[in-house]
């Protein structure tokens, strides 16, 4: 993770498949210099809580349950966990109805999130390792086996209400992956080609454009949020 004034590094690993001691020189292998600190060691066990919401407690962010850190969706699940407990706030008193409906949409956010993570790993032709071996032949919830067969079988993706990650989000990590579209939507032979292309050349103009008009990185930072660490 490239910060203004160092680069950040860090290792994940399971520890079923992967001894500290193997991790901990597979991080220090790949540093582009020296370290700058002793390694921070940080356990964790994936999960969430059977009810983020009991009687007069309400679990939010790390007290609700953690995934894993290389999509790193806790701070979105702090905002949308207040968000939604915001919503169904009284001010004369709680009932066991609006306890309910928090626990059951966290739960929900929580287990669209998983799907998206767990494909990432399930997807994968590498055979290199046990944990990875493990990781192409594990079973894996319904609802992502059936978002993968409907995507093979015409590429389509449908994003449940409003859960995190898009279509393209979607999209782009089964394609990546190596997950195959069969066919595509019918509905798509009704467009003629002509429309298509004349689309898809209006996004490549809007896409030059902002690349050609925008910041770069560097002058962003210096712009708005320069590291007085960096000066």
């Amino acid at each position: 993770m490239p910060l203004q004034h160092r680069n950040g590094n860090g290792h994940v690993y399971c520890s079923q498949f992967m001894e500290g001691d193997e991790a901990l020189d597979i991080l220090l292998g790949n540093l582009a210099g020296k370290p700058t600190a002793d390694p921070n060691w940080l356990r964790f066990v994936t999960g969430r809580r059977r009810k983020f919401w009991n009687r007069n407690v309400v679990a939010v962010g790390l007290a609700g349950g953690f995934m894993e850190p290389l999509e790193s969706t806790s701070i979105h699940l702090i905002t949308t966990a207040v968000t939604k407990l915001v919503s169904v706030l009284s001010l004369d008193g709680m009932t066991q109805a609006q306890e309910d409906v928090f626990n059951r949409l966290s739960a929900r956010e929580y287990e669209r999130i998983r799907d998206f993570l767990i494909l990432h790993y399930k997807a994968t032709a590498r055979d290199d390792s046990e944990f990875w071996n493990y990781c192409r032949t594990m079973p894996i919830p319904d609802t992502l086996a059936q978002k993968i067969e409907l995507f093979r079988a015409n590429g389509q993706i449908f994003r449940e209400e409003d859960e995190l990650f898009t279509e393209t989000s979607w999209t782009a990590v089964m394609m990546g992956q190596g997950i195959q579209m069969g066919g595509h939507n019918v509905i798509t032979d009704s467009i003629a080609d002509a429309r298509i292309h004349k689309e898809l050349d209006e996004m490549e103009k809007s896409i030059r454009y902002v690349v050609q008009n925008m910041a770069g990185h560097g002058e962003y930072l210096q712009r708005y949020c320069p590291s007085p660490i960096a000066a």
